[in-house]
């Protein structure tokens, strides 16, 4: 994303970025093209009986772009998918949050929209259509839960959504709750807006029968001032937006 002969930032272009990092209340939807990573293997089977043969098409811990190309199916829009490889170099420049679940009877999502922190109140929505309002704290109480050892959580789930640059373009990231949690480590002490960041693939975890990776974080460097000047870009737009 830069050159060895950009000058690092001065503290007071680091200050603009740590005045600008946290977002605004307001809660209206964006739509960007979509960053993400495998968390299982894609695969394909071919043949039957003896000969069925399952083969790895794509690895888990590869990271892609997803965006909508203006294909469709069944008059349903395809996003296309573009596999990057198993490492990839971007920059954090917003964080908001999003409350998800899966109803299996309804073979549905419920999703709240966007919002800061657990103070807002914020809608839930079931096809578009307002079920409920509240605070996070108070719509994740209405689907209680255990974990597996037995503590209490809810099955509405709170999702970590990052706006991250890569290759001078803006997406939205969606981090799994494995990979929340390595964010969430990641990011004390430190503004992830103001490095750039290399993201990679846990070694395989377990969690029952079920095997995965997560998105791990580590910082390369300080932004350049180049960079600065498209995360300012960035954040000042998302802030219109959003």
């Amino acid at each position: 994303m830069a050159t060895k002969k950009e000058i690092a930032l001065t503290s007071e272009e680091l200050s603009v970025l740590n005045n600008s990092y946290p977002v605004s209340e307001e809660s209206e939807r964006i739509s960007l093209p979509k960053f993400g990573m495998l968390s299982k293997d894609i695969t394909e089977e071919t043949g039957t009986g003896k000969n069925k043969k399952i083969s790895v098409i794509e690895a888990a811990g590869t990271f892609y772009t997803e965006r909508d190309l203006g294909e469709k199916k069944d008059g349903k829009s395809i996003w296309t998918k573009e596999f990057i490889g198993e490492a990839a170099e971007i920059i954090v420049c917003f964080e908001r949050k999003q409350l998800r679940k899966f109803d299996k009877s309804l073979e549905k999502f419920i999703s709240s929209n966007v919002y800061d922190n657990k103070d807002q109140v914020i809608s839930l929505f079931l096809d578009k259509q307002v079920i409920k309002k509240g605070t996070a704290d108070f719509l994740q109480s209405m689907y209680p839960a255990l974990t597996a050892k037995g503590k209490p959580t809810s099955d509405l789930k709170e999702e970590t959504i990052l706006f991250v640059i890569y290759k001078s373009e803006l997406y939205q990231f969606t981090l799994s709750q494995s990979s929340k949690y390595e964010f969430k480590s990641y990011k004390k002490g430190l503004n992830p807006s103001t490095v750039l960041t290399l993201i990679t693939g846990s070694e395989d975890r377990t969690a029952g029968s079920n095997t995965y990776k997560a998105t791990l974080f580590q910082s390369v460097r300080n932004i350049t001032k180049s960079e600065l000047d498209l995360v300012t870009e960035f954040q000042g737009g998302l802030k219109d937006k959003v």
